[in-house]
């Protein structure tokens, strides 16, 4: 049996002690942004939290408190896509503001979105129609896209993903298109992203 050169042995040892204090490095540092996260929720920005959580949790997601960042990443998810829902509850007309509008040849003359805790539902309103008529129904579903910017946009049956948000200085709400869900894989429209304006009728 050949034996152990002594450089060889100090250069294992060096090794090893480098990979030990690698892996204390990284689970140091996994502790500070757990900690930074919980910091970050107790003052209310949840959705700093969240990502800081995630962050935490990649580092290495085999140890103990990984599995502590993803409970409190998830619980503040539900916690933001709550007060997303209770914001937009109620009945929103559309308004139009593309130029066209007025040369339309479907007879359309009105949208208007109803939000409940529960589900959106769509009515178009035509020329000489007496009523609105209900043209879908979708169930508040929202978008798991890893690559979420807010971690509320909601997906619709149809699989586009769309983002709604109340203007605080006009009260408006506006739904922007984000992209699709295809199978397992997300898209996302970066730039040209189609715009709806609505006003809240109650």
């Amino acid at each position: 049996m050949t034996p152990i050169k002594p450089y060889l042995v100090i250069f294992l040892i060096i090794f090893y002690q480098s990979i030990a204090a690698q892996d204390n490095d990284r689970i140091t540092y996994q502790t500070q942004l757990y900690k930074l996260a919980i910091k970050t929720s107790e003052s209310g920005n949840y959705l700093e939290a969240i990502r800081t959580f995630a962050t935490s949790n990649n580092i290495n997601p085999k140890a103990e408190i990984a599995a502590f960042a993803i409970k409190k990443g998830d619980s503040l998810k539900r916690k933001l896509r709550q007060n997303k829902i209770n914001e937009l509850i109620g009945k929103w007309k559309w308004i139009p503001k593309e130029g066209n509008w007025a040369i339309r040849e479907d007879n359309l003359v009105g949208k208007m979105i109803h939000i409940t805790t529960e589900e959106i539902l769509f009515f178009e309103l035509y020329k000489n129609a007496k009523e609105w008529k209900l043209v879908q129904t979708d169930k508040i579903k929202f978008s798991e896209n890893p690559e979420s910017y807010s971690f509320t946009e909601f997906l619709n049956s149809n699989n586009e993903i769309w983002d709604y948000k109340i203007d605080s200085t006009t009260g408006e709400l506006i739904a922007y298109y984000v992209g699709e869900k295809i199978d397992d894989n997300y898209t996302e429209l970066v730039c040209g992203n189609k715009e709806l304006f609505y006003f809240k009728l109650q």
